[in-house]
């Protein structure tokens, strides 16, 4: 073709290909992607009553929800529809569908009735065109009052892969809450035999909880079970518009006998962050970062209630001396740059209320002063009173603790606290992070289980010094600490190591590093 400046072409586009690559991200083959979908559409369209039938050449979803009016059928049809908004429509907001399945499919037809309108279509590829046709044709009669019907004429190679059991166990799988009756939906049925959900029948505790977290309602409930219990519902799941969205989600809590642990959230508000897969969320985003953070406590505080969580190991006192200082130096570093003075605070959400204690002549407590400083509000009359008074904090300067050998009076008073980076150990060799954070006990915890920590202890017991071991920890805390930013990770990173440098490395120091460790300009074999 010959291109003529100023000549105006339109973008072609493959839809066998674009739908194909849209399918892929699911994590599901095509047949439990097409169940998934259409079912997320009867659930946003308010069905009470969800009835699916297949045999070996067909499958067909009806529902009795609310139908599509004249706009939203022909929209309907359009492979980007624009009649769903993510956070307004439910769980069906990327107006998916049954179009997820249109290039495998022999042809999709559709009967829709709302109020005001009753149509259905026709709908598939035409032999070679890359582009699929949808004829509008008579509808059947088949639905009575409102709702939709959605069949699916199989290509032979998917032909006879669909059973009663199969799509009853898919169903269960991604839909179990809405077989629980926690959404409106009362009864699902799959070749008119009635879908039961997935319950555990020996239960050795329970906790069911309620909370706020940003203004909104969360949901839910951590089981104890008897017995082992099938890997798919092993852990905890967050559920999101009736969608089983994260499955065997551990809020970095380490549970004994974790295979006996189930648990399930409803968390409707976090459908602002649910990818088009509905299978993850935007774990960057600080709607998840406040939701992780609560229900990590309250899972954490459960695991603790009913004897389910491991101790952490304890450090000798020359280590915990060490990692005091370590806090004390990174701290000092997030405090003075002002674009990290915050970050600490934001990934915790650790300006909590806590008990403390402050100088008091009449107190009843002993204490004794302590490096590290803050300024909490009020005084001993209340926390809304005064100018505020010093206790122990991360910043500069000195506090209160308490401590029975101390001189100090001092009184025992609840208020809000920064608490500023605190670092943890804990062993989990089967886990490839490094470290992580851990919100329940406000730490960056270090994986004393991996390679890379065994190593460091190696080098510095050969060593005889703990330089290597506090360089691995230094940077797991500076690398946890980083990719939870919001700018670019390794540009944080860079900033808090030259900023740790500055406040940390002697000059003298520095200038020894030349003489120590001389690197010429070219490329040197050692």
């Amino acid at each position: 073709m010959e291109l003529i400046v100023g000549a105006k072409h339109e973008t072609k586009t493959n839809y066998r290909k674009l739908i194909q690559d849209l399918r892929e991200q699911y994590p599901h083959d095509p047949l439990s992607t097409l169940i998934i979908e259409t079912f997320a559409n009867a659930m946003d369209a308010g069905a009470t009553c969800i009835d699916i039938y297949v045999n070996e050449n067909y499958y067909r979803i009806k529902d009795d929800g609310k139908g599509m009016n004249a706009y939203e059928f022909q929209e309907y049809h359009n492979v980007a529809s624009l009649t769903k908004v993510k956070g307004e429509g439910g769980i069906g907001f990327a107006g998916v569908g049954a179009k997820i399945y249109l290039d495998r499919a022999e042809c999709i037809t559709t009967e829709t009735k709302c109020k005001d309108f009753y149509g259905a279509s026709k709908w598939g590829f035409v032999e070679n065109n890359p582009v699929p046709q949808w004829e509008v044709i008579a509808p059947t009669g088949n639905i009575a009052n409102t709702g939709t019907i959605v069949e699916v004429k199989l290509n032979p190679q998917d032909r006879g892969k669909l059973t009663k059991n199969i799509v009853a166990e898919v169903v269960r799988e991604n839909y179990n809450a809405v077989l629980l009756g926690y959404y409106c939906v009362r009864e699902v049925k799959v070749n008119g035999e009635k879908v039961e959900p997935w319950k555990l029948q020996e239960v050795v505790k329970k906790h069911d909880f309620s909370i706020k977290i940003g203004g909104h309602t969360v949901k839910g409930f951590f089981i104890k079970a008897k017995n082992t219990l099938p890997d798919e519902f092993q852990g905890i799941s967050v559920v999101i518009c009736g969608k089983t969205v994260l499955k065997q989600e551990w809020f970095k809590q380490f549970a004994l006998s974790s295979d006996t642990i189930t648990g399930l959230i409803i968390a409707d508000h976090l459908i602002e962050i649910v990818t088009t897969s509905k299978t993850q969320l935007v774990r960057t985003s600080m709607l998840w970062k406040k939701f992780h953070a609560k229900i990590s406590m309250e899972f954490s505080k459960w695991l603790g209630e009913i004897g389910a969580k491991p101790t952490p190991p304890k450090v000798s006192s020359d280590i915990s001396s060490i990692v005091k200082e370590l806090e004390k130096s990174i701290n000092n570093v997030l405090t003075n740059t002002p674009e990290l003075s915050n970050l600490a605070n934001s990934i915790f959400q650790n300006i909590i209320k806590r008990s403390t204690v402050i100088k008091s002549d009449t107190g009843e407590v002993i204490g004794e002063e302590a490096e590290g400083s803050q300024k909490i509000s009020g005084t001993l009359i209340g926390p809304s009173k005064g100018t505020g008074v010093e206790t122990i904090g991360p910043e500069e300067g000195t506090g209160i603790i308490e401590r029975d050998l101390g001189d100090i009076k001092a009184e025992r008073v609840t208020r809000r606290m920064k608490s500023g980076v605190k670092i943890g150990f804990f062993e989990k060799p089967d886990d490839q992070n490094e470290g992580w954070i851990d919100p329940a006990s406000q730490t960056i915890t270090i994986n004393a289980g991996h390679p890379a920590y065994k190593i460091a202890c190696g080098l510095s017991i050969q060593g005889q010094v703990f330089s290597v071991w506090v360089y691995h920890v230094l940077r797991v805390v500076i690398k946890v600490l980083s990719k939870e930013a919001e700018e670019n990770p390794e540009i944080v990173e860079n900033k808090i190591l030259l900023q740790w440098l500055n406040h940390s490395i002697g000059e003298q120091t520095k200038q020894q590093i030349g003489i120590f460790f001389p690197i010429s300009g070219e490329a040197t074999n050692i």
